[in-house]
């Protein structure tokens, strides 16, 4: 996600307010395969969310991950998702959609359909210029932990995507965003790792389920091709295509993944969103390493 993401999911919002594979070592797999909904944008406007629900249950995805609601109310959306088999296993919205004065309505929404997980990438989750990163970290840390008890009285989870930001941002004492930040959240507060992102900055993803364990209902799942010093390429999971940068361990990752319990991986192809030459060859990536 970026700048462009996040004004697009506050527009949309706006708008609508088992695997048989082996499994890796002596884990059993245990997540399954979603599409985040940003990743084809351009083909849902053009050809309605109807049909490309439809398209992305063809191709074999199990669930979908909402940056959005095109339109639809929370009873339209739990039909489109029936009539295709499909479950939503996520939203993305900007963190004021979790404050005390909207937490219940968005859980109720996103109850009616079916999901349970609320999750922020990025908007709101920075200071502003010339804000003091320590004091904006505070204040962050104190609105997740009460967002995440006010969410629960309704059987909801919020959480935190990142980035590479979080990982490069540092306090005072030199401490990253993202380890202060998850070292001060209660395990309530999910952690939605973007594989892609965290490997582009540096970051073995690897580590943060041993550094934080039990916080992962689900991750995104994108090759390293998007960040700042990295040419862009078509980031089809299993295709890293970039010469000298690192790319993501897949095989180490699903032991991690599989040890931590997520349930789920979502798919997240930044390009290509006119259509569905990025999101079904990742499907059969994943698909191909057992993840369904």
């Amino acid at each position: 996600m970026n700048l462009t993401r996040r004004s697009f999911i506050g527009a949309m919002s706006a708008a609508g307010a088992a695997c048989a594979l082996p499994s890796l070592g002596a884990l059993k797999p245990v997540g399954n395969v979603a599409l985040q909904l940003y990743s084809i944008r351009d083909y849902i406007r053009k050809n309605g969310i109807e049909k490309a629900l439809a398209d992305v249950a063809a191709i074999g995805y199990k669930g979908v991950e909402f940056a959005g609601y095109w339109g639809k109310n929370a009873k339209q959306l739990k039909k489109i998702l029936d009539d295709n088999g499909l479950v939503a296993c996520g939203t993305h919205v900007g963190r004021g959609d979790f404050g005390p004065d909207k937490v219940k309505a968005t859980c109720e929404f996103n109850l009616e359909f079916g999901n349970t997980t609320i999750i922020c990438p990025g908007g709101g989750n920075f200071p502003s210029k010339g804000q003091n990163l320590d004091d904006f970290l505070k204040m962050l840390v104190e609105y997740y932990n009460k967002a995440a008890v006010d969410a629960a009285k309704f059987g909801c989870k919020v959480g935190l995507h990142n980035h590479t930001r979080e990982f490069e941002l540092k306090l005072s004492n030199g401490q990253t965003y993202w380890d202060y930040f998850f070292s001060n959240t209660t395990k309530n507060v999910c952690m939605q790792q973007d594989v892609g992102w965290t490997t582009c900055a540096g970051y073995d993803p690897c580590e943060q389920y041993v550094k934080y364990p039990g916080r992962s209902p689900s991750l995104h799942a994108k090759e390293n091709g998007m960040g700042r010093g990295v040419k862009k390429f078509d980031a089809i999971l299993g295709q890293p295509g970039q010469p000298g940068a690192k790319g993501v361990e897949w095989d180490r990752l699903f032991k991690a993944t599989d040890k931590d319990g997520v349930k789920w991986y979502v798919v997240e192809c930044e390009r290509h969103a006119g259509s569905l030459a990025a999101v079904k060859p990742s499907f059969e990536f994943l698909k191909s390493k057992g993840r369904c």
